[in-house]
């Protein structure tokens, strides 16, 4: 986890600032996109250090803790508070935005806490 969050880190996202997060994450998608098939790497390496990114965003800024979840689909890390009994799957939030358009990442992250905020 601490290598996936430090590779978005270590490029001079600032992982406390939401927006920025929003905008490296759409400038990783664009240049991968528009690299030619043949030559693009695995995006699973960016989508989990970029979800990764954003749940350690999650838990500095919204009282939550890592967790390895399981459900029906699997086990993975997800962030979690155990009022109202909160699970974020932060890898599977940004997998779905994975595209070539501009994600609006940041405005998911400021639904989420918003939706959090409404449960306090």
């Amino acid at each position: 986890v601490e290598g996936s969050i430090a590779l978005v880190a270590d490029s001079g996202v600032d992982l406390d600032d939401a927006d920025a997060l929003g905008r490296a994450f759409d400038a990783e998608a664009a240049r991968w996109f528009a690299t030619a098939a043949a030559e693009r790497g695995d995006p699973n390496v960016l989508v989990n250090a970029f979800g990764l990114a954003v749940g350690e965003h999650l838990r500095r800024t919204c009282d939550l803790r890592w967790v390895v979840a399981t459900d029906e689909y699997g086990t993975e890390a997800a962030v979690y508070r155990e009022a109202n009994e909160v699970l974020l799957y932060p890898m599977n939030l940004v997998a779905k935005r994975w595209t070539p358009e501009p994600s609006s990442l940041a405005q998911v992250i400021a639904g989420v806490y918003e939706a959090l905020a409404s449960m306090s």
